[in-house]
């Protein structure tokens, strides 16, 4: 095996470690928001625990990555690449917490008589889950066109977050909604709306792993 073909094989099994840290991520995101709209207290406690989980997948893959720099020395295109890495993991452990933040909403409010359905929370949570997938494919791919999407995707997120705010407002002026709840709510959609930023923010490192500068 030559020196490159190795090389290429330790940022193969890098990005596969990226990916497994974004699967965890994305299914503790999906399985947070279920705990709180079901008050399942131990659900969210599992949630809480597996980001332990996250957070030993960032230290894993960051010390891979400083292995590889300090013992292979790539070249300028594959060390902006493992820069990336090292940027994005930050950013997915980050989603991780909101993910367990959202958790611990569920068990401080414990059991309640009275949730309230909000379907744009769900579709949050579904369009911040879709933005970190196509953030990892544009990475794998090394696709700026897919990272571009990424980007573009925000405004819809941040939209959603606009509809949920005027949704809890009007149950509020209609006494439909606990207050506790209410507040808890909004809470759970500003962590939504910052997973959001967060896949943003791996979809700008893309691009700078392809072009070689920062998007801000």
């Amino acid at each position: 095996m030559t020196f490159r073909t190795q090389f290429e094989k330790e940022l193969e099994e890098l990005k596969l470690s990226l990916i497994k840290m974004g699967d965890l991520v994305i299914k503790n995101i999906h399985l947070s928001l279920h705990s709180f709209i079901d008050m399942n207290t131990d659900l969210a406690d599992k949630i809480i625990k597996d980001d332990k989980l996250v957070n030993q997948l960032e230290y894993d893959i960051e010390k891979e990555c400083m292995r590889i720099i300090l013992r292979e020395q790539p070249v300028a295109k594959d060390l902006r690449l493992i820069t990336s890495v090292l940027k994005m993991i930050t950013d997915l452990e980050r989603i991780g917490d909101h993910a367990a933040d959202i958790s611990k909403l569920t068990i401080f409010m414990e059991k309640n008589n009275k949730p309230f359905v909000v379907k744009q929370v769900h579709k949050m949570a579904d369009a911040s889950e879709d933005m970190i997938k196509m953030a990892l494919e544009s990475f794998v791919n090394q696709d700026q066109t897919i990272a571009l999407k990424v980007i573009e995707s925000d405004d819809i997120v941040d939209d959603y977050f606009t509809e949920v705010q005027k949704s809890v407002a009007d149950a509020i002026r209609q006494n439909n909604i606990d207050a506790d709840y209410a507040i808890y709510l909004m809470m759970v959609a500003k962590y939504l709306e910052r997973i959001g930023d967060h896949a943003v923010n791996i979809a700008e490192w893309v691009i700078f792993s392809i072009l070689g500068h920062h998007r801000n």
